[in-house]
């Protein structure tokens, strides 16, 4: 107890140190040489000073605008699911804290209902300021949400539409729910493969197509197979629930044709990923 006293103390100290610093400027400098005893704090105090003063002058980062985009539409998205579950859990349920009773504070007489809405404390002023944020940015963001999830791969929404899916990815509960989305992705790139290609038909495509047309192929296979090892892994997890094989079923026998009839069309560049999806096709017709 004696030692947590004596570092929050000496906490405290250093910020007031830190502040004293700030407005002296950096011209100011701690005197040098010998410390006595009684001055060792002060000298621990005085490097950890200059050590501040180092790491301020260093340039401050920049965050790439794509990861910046990327984390607004995630932020977006984890808000929406906190407001759902949170709207749902007070549909469902009672509070569980009775009502506690006070005596009327002077002048409570005089308050609106209005009034009583109004945040009191610190706390939830900042809460308060920061739902307000968070729902501006939502409507901001809720339009280019929606366009971006017809993007294509090297359009300028594409990071935006990847990062959604990384976020409804980490919500998903479970290795059946997991898996499902995972095959939902794959699905995704089916198509962003088929689209990719049909905008070559007006002649051959460049070498820049055919890495965006490997990059779907690739990120199908991923996901495909991941969808195929979750589910594979649930089923094992409770045989006597046909869920996982029946999902790993439907989505071969919906997109078989779909990719069969892309496949013919890719060119010979495009040989070795077209086989390697074509091998997670038989190896979820094998489980099931």
């Amino acid at each position: 107890m004696i030692a947590n006293v004596s570092a929050h103390r000496r906490a405290n100290a250093f910020a007031q140190a830190l502040e004293e610093q700030s407005e002296r400027g950096p011209a100011a400098e701690q005197p040098e040489g010998p410390a006595s005893a009684p001055a060792a704090a002060e000298t621990e105090q005085a490097h950890l000073l200059a050590l501040t003063s180092g790491l301020g002058a260093l340039p401050k980062p920049e965050l790439d605008p794509e990861v910046k985009v990327v984390q607004r539409a995630q932020l977006v998205a984890a808000f929406e699911a906190m407001l759902q579950e949170g709207t749902a859990a007070g549909e469902a349920t009672e509070p569980a804290v009775p009502e506690q009773r006070s005596r009327r504070a002077k002048g409570a007489h005089r308050a609106t209902p209005l009034g009583r809405l109004r945040p009191r404390t610190r706390l939830a002023k900042g809460l308060t300021a920061g739902g307000l944020s968070v729902g501006v940015a939502a409507g901001a963001l809720g339009g280019v949400a929606a366009a971006s999830s017809d993007a294509l791969p090297g359009d300028s929404l594409y990071g935006l539409k990847r990062g959604i899916e990384d976020v409804k990815l980490g919500l998903a509960d479970g290795n059946d729910e997991r898996g499902r989305v995972y095959l939902d992705h794959a699905s995704t790139r089916l198509s962003e493969a088929r689209r990719l290609m049909e905008r070559g038909r007006s002649g051959p495509l460049d070498h820049e197509s055919l890495g965006e047309i490997r990059r779907a192929l690739s990120g199908m296979r991923h996901d495909a197979s991941e969808g195929h090892r979750l589910l594979r892994e649930a089923y094992k997890r409770h045989p006597d629930s046909l869920g996982p094989m029946q999902a790993l079923s439907s989505f071969s026998q919906s997109h078989r044709d779909a990719w069969g009839a892309l496949r013919d069309q890719l060119p010979v560049q495009l040989g070795d990923v077209s086989e390697q999806v074509s091998s997670v096709f038989d190896a979820i017709d094998e489980d099931v």
